[in-house]
C-alpha cells in the first residue's frame, strides 16, 4: 500500500472512532438541549414591604442604570395608563412622613398637570417596569469579573 493510501485510511478510521465515541454538547443549565425549559426558583425579596422600614437602596453597576425596584411588584401589576400603582407611593419623595424615592424630574411632563397644579407624569413614562426592574441578591449563574464602574 502506498503512503498516500495508508494515511487516507488512517485519518479515516480516527474520525470514525472519533465521532462514534463523542456524546455531545454538555449544556450549562444541566439538561438536554431538547428538553423544555425548567422554571426558575422562586427568589426572596428580602422581606422588603414598600413603606416599611428603612428605605433599601441596590447600588447601581454603571452610570445611567435606572434604580433597581428592591421590593415584590406583583401586586402592582398589571401597569397601564389609567392605573400605575408606582406612581401612588413615588409622585413624590416624602409618603406618611417617610422619605422614597420619587420618581426623576425626566418622567416628568412640562404640560401636563394634576388636579393640584403639580406637573404630572409623561405618558410615555408610565411604563415603569420598562426600566425598573426588581432584584433579588441571587447567587450569580457564572463566574464573572465585570465590576461596574458608576462614576
Amino acid at each position: 500500500m502506498n503512503r498516500t493510501a495508508s494515511l487516507a485510511l488512517a485519518t479515516l478510521l480516527a474520525t470514525i472512532v472519533g465521532c462514534a465515541s463523542f456524546s455531545g454538547p454538555s449544556p450549562m443549565r444541566g439538561a438536554e438541549v431538547t428538553a423544555p425549559d425548567r422554571a426558575p426558583d422562586l427568589k426572596a425579596y428580602d422581606a422588603k414591604i414598600p413603606g416599611v422600614g428603612q428605605p433599601h437602596m441596590i447600588v447601581r453597576t454603571f452610570v445611567g442604570q435606572p434604580p433597581l425596584v428592591p421590593h415584590d411588584v406583583e401586586k402592582y401589576l398589571p401597569i397601564t395608563q389609567d392605573d400605575n400603582a408606582c406612581l401612588e407611593c413615588h409622585i413624590t419623595d416624602e409618603l406618611r412622613g417617610q422619605k422614597i424615592p420619587k420618581a426623576g424630574q425626566s418622567h416628568f411632563s412640562p404640560t401636563r398637570k394634576r388636579p393640584d397644579g403639580t406637573a404630572d407624569i409623561e405618558m410615555s413614562r408610565y411604563q415603569c417596569n420598562n426600566c425598573h426592574v426588581p432584584q433579588v441578591d441571587a447567587k450569580p449563574l457564572v463566574d464573572s469579573l465585570f465590576v461596574g464602574v458608576t462614576k
